[in-house]
């Protein structure tokens, strides 16, 4: 049972939005994302594998500064279901930094509150990658691979990937087949699929890392990664997800 104490502090925790409230998820400091994502947890925005805790000067020990935290699967009021067949039953995710907790919510937050009204994200890669070394084994990374809206299901694969590209003598070429020309967006912003992935990415260039010339938009060079990237090196494998992260 907590003590009457310790039952203040938590309180005056949950009630006061902590420093780095304004800043982009990508800025934070590894302090500012913990004291964030303790207020989260305390607001009921995220649960991490066991109760905030505090020590005797009633700063938080759990969890520590730098420390990768474990998140339940609603975050920020919105389902996180694993869009892969292998890891169906999953009710966590794996070991997360928490600056990308921190962009996890304010996602959630975002697109539930927005036109779209997103009640569940399809996702992949967080803090489970091919390797713990890689962004998503580290817990850096998120794939955003669709989400269950107001206007029905959005996925990225379907409605984006599998669409043909309109080339410039106006033929359609099927899928990434972009040959030589430079990828821009293949979708109309004014149809529901192109407005709300055009929605997402952008919002994703004003929190996640972005570059190299901020903010980018779909077609150009950035480490946000989905179906129109220009890097050929990565864009096969993003044809089913948009790819986000916090800097390194």
């Amino acid at each position: 049972m907590t003590d009457p104490v310790t039952a203040q502090a938590l309180l005056k925790l949950a009630a006061t939005p902590p420093a780095g409230s304004s800043k982009v998820a990508r800025d934070l400091s590894q302090a500012e994302a913990r004291d964030l994502t303790v207020y989260y947890a305390l607001n009921n925005q995220l649960s991490l594998e066991k109760p905030v805790a505090l020590g005797k000067d009633l700063k938080p020990t759990f969890p520590r500064v730098g420390e990768k935290v474990i998140l339940g699967l609603n975050i920020g009021g919105v389902t996180f279901t694993p869009d892969n067949r292998k890891a169906s039953g999953w009710t966590t995710t794996g070991p997360m930094d928490m600056r990308m907790a921190v962009l996890a919510v304010r996602l959630s937050q975002y697109l539930k509150s927005s036109k779209w009204g997103v009640s569940t994200i399809y996702w992949g890669g967080m803090g489970v990658g091919r390797a713990d070394t890689d962004r998503h084994g580290k817990g850096f990374a998120l794939d955003f691979h669709g989400a269950y809206t107001r206007f029905g299901w959005i996925d990225v694969s379907f409605d984006w990937g599998r669409q043909p590209i309109t080339l410039p003598n106006g033929n359609k070429a099927p899928g990434n087949d972009w040959g030589t020309i430079h990828p821009y967006f293949r979708l109309d912003v004014d149809e529901t699929a192109g407005g709300f992935f055009y929605a997402v990415y952008h919002w994703m260039a004003g929190e996640a890392a972005d570059g190299p010339g901020s903010p980018t938009s779909i077609g150009d060079h950035s480490h946000i990664l989905c179906p129109d990237t220009p890097d050929i090196k990565y864009r096969d494998s993003h044809q089913d997800h948009i790819h986000c992260e916090i800097d390194r």
